[in-house]
This record gives C-alpha cells, structure tokens and sequence, in this order.
C-alpha cells in the first residue's frame, strides 16, 4: 500500500473540506493507512505546497506515493500542475471531493461518503491513466501561460459568470450561510443580459472554422461544467480527446430552451447553433478580448490565442 501526502483546503466547498477532514482523518487512522497532511494556507497555495512536497521525495519514495487531495477540482488542478512542473515521473493523485462543483468527481463517479472511500483506496492496486489537456495560452499582451487541465477552458458566457462571482462581495456573505453557489446563479442572470457575441477561430488537424456570433466557447475533457450542467454529455477522461463546444448567441428564448435541454437530455447538441469539435489537437483564438476560466478560475479579460494537446495523467481512483 502506498504512502499518502494528503493536501487539505479548508476554503473549498465553502468550508465542506475542512468540515468532513476530521472524520475522514480518524477513518484513514483506523484503516492503517500510512500517510502526512498539509492544509493550504491562501488562495493558490495547493500549487507551491504540491512543488514543494514533490520536490521533497526521493526516486524510491516518488515510485510509492499518492498524492490525496481533499477539495475541489481546482485544488486538484493545482496539485497536478505543482507536481508536473518540478518531475517528470508523475506522482499519482487521488481525490476526496469535498468542493462546490466537484465537475471532475462527478465525472469520474467518485463517491463523497468515507467509509466507501476509505474501501476503494484499500483496494486499489496501480494508478489508471486519465485524459487531461496541456494548453499553452498567449494574451494580446504577449503574455503566455502553460498548464495542464483536468476539466475545461471557457471563453465568453461561463467565464463571465465565473469572473464576476470570484470578484462579487455577495459570495463571501452567502459562502457564511453555505449558499455560495447562489451567488453563481445571480451572476448567470446577469450575464445573460450583457453578454455580446464575438469572433472565434478554430483550427484542428481536419478541418478550419470561423464563427463570428460566438457565445459560448469550451473546451472540456469531461462532460459537465457549472456544477453538474452535462455540456457535452459524451465527453469522458477515460477518452483520449478533446471536446470543443461552440454555442452561436442565440435569443434569450432558444438559450433558455437549450439549456433546457442540455439539463434533460443532451438534445441541444443538435440544435444549429450548436457545434460540436473532437480532436487530439486544437488552436482557438477569439476576437475582441473576452472573460476566459480555466477549471473554474477566473484569468480576466483578454484576446486569447490557445493551443491544446491531449496528455496522459496517473489518478488513483
């Protein structure tokens, strides 16, 4: 059995992983299960707590560790891209969802109750390879970021929505009463008011297009964004591809509608202001700058030019 570096952030969830560590914490004792802890002290923090520990481990320790995360999918994001940026044998990571959305959880069909957690580790044997996505994403002002994404990137309406509840005073009152997902469905209304159309270029290895009344525009490795809103209901970590999703603005009428039925059933895939792309590769570039989020974490406002590949990641789950 390997030995687990658990990272706990006592913020996700509004305060559900600090709340559930406790127990989970006496049932990991009581299954004699070898492991250290860390909390995350600030925002971001997961991501030098991660390099840190890595960089810590020697050869034979890095071939039977686990890193666990106890959060939500952006503190799992972190632990992946602090791990990656400081090893090229890859730490294997498992995952006790305890955040808001838990999009990547829900995903992978992991469960939040512990004694079934605490059964699943015992019985795992060897890590399984997911699908994540290395993006490389440059702003007008030349600025270039690279990361690994376990979930999605979004540009125009979720990314909208995402900046104005990560910079709304409303949040942080209602994370106090445990409601700060009501904060997002505010901020969703909003958007969809003021929201514009934009142009967006697309280039895959097959094919080229241009769409210059874009709304909607995400990239995703797994089926749900949002908390749980099933956006490309095909799509799937254990796939090695990329899923694009681009929804041409439409009226507030057929939005709602599409929605509708993005929720029910997965029909709005075939409405015609749907389009669907599946690659292993991808360059997307909009026009003018628009709001961009990347798993849920909000990267301002710029005329983004991105670049994505399909890339392989251990998960022990």
């Amino acid at each position: 059995m390997p030995k687990y570096t658990i990272i706990i952030n006592p913020q996700a969830g509004s305060g559900a992983a600090a709340k559930v560590w406790p127990k989970l914490k006496a049932a990991l004792t009581t299954a004699q299960i070898n492991f250290d802890y860390y909390f995350t002290e600030y925002s971001g923090h997961a991501t030098s707590l991660s390099r840190k520990l890595a960089q810590q481990l020697t050869p034979s320790q890095a071939t039977n560790d686990v890193f666990l995360v106890v959060g939500g999918d952006g503190t799992v994001n972190q632990v992946l891209n602090g791990i990656h940026d400081v090893t090229d044998r890859p730490i294997p990571i498992a995952y006790f969802p305890a955040g808001s959305g838990n999009d990547f959880a829900r995903s992978l069909h992991l469960k939040q109750k512990i004694s079934t957690f605490i059964e699943h580790l015992q019985k795992i044997r060897q890590a399984s390879d997911l699908n994540v996505f290395a993006v490389q994403i440059k702003d007008e002002t030349g600025q270039t970021q690279q990361q690994l994404l376990i979930n999605n990137f979004g540009m125009g309406f979720d990314a909208h929505v995402v900046h104005l509840t990560e910079h709304s005073p409303l949040k942080a009152k209602l994370n106090r009463w445990h409601l700060g997902n009501l904060a997002y469905v505010i901020n969703l209304i909003s958007v969809l008011k003021n929201q514009k159309s934009f142009a967006v270029d697309v280039k895959t290895q097959q094919q080229q297009a241009h769409f210059d009344q874009a709304y909607l525009v995400t990239l995703t490795n797994i089926a749900y964004f949002g908390g749980g809103v099933p956006i490309v209901p095909t799509a799937d970590p254990h796939i090695e591809e990329l899923n694009l999703i681009i929804l041409e603005k439409p009226n507030l009428l057929k939005f709602i509608g599409l929605f509708i039925l993005m929720l029910a059933n997965g029909r709005h895939l075939n409405s015609p202001a749907v389009h669907l792309f599946k690659t292993d590769q991808i360059q997307i570039s909009c026009q003018p700058a628009q709001y961009g989020q990347m798993d849920g974490e909000d990267m301002g406002h710029h005329a983004f030019q991105l670049q994505a590949t399909n890339q392989q990641y251990p998960f022990w789950i």
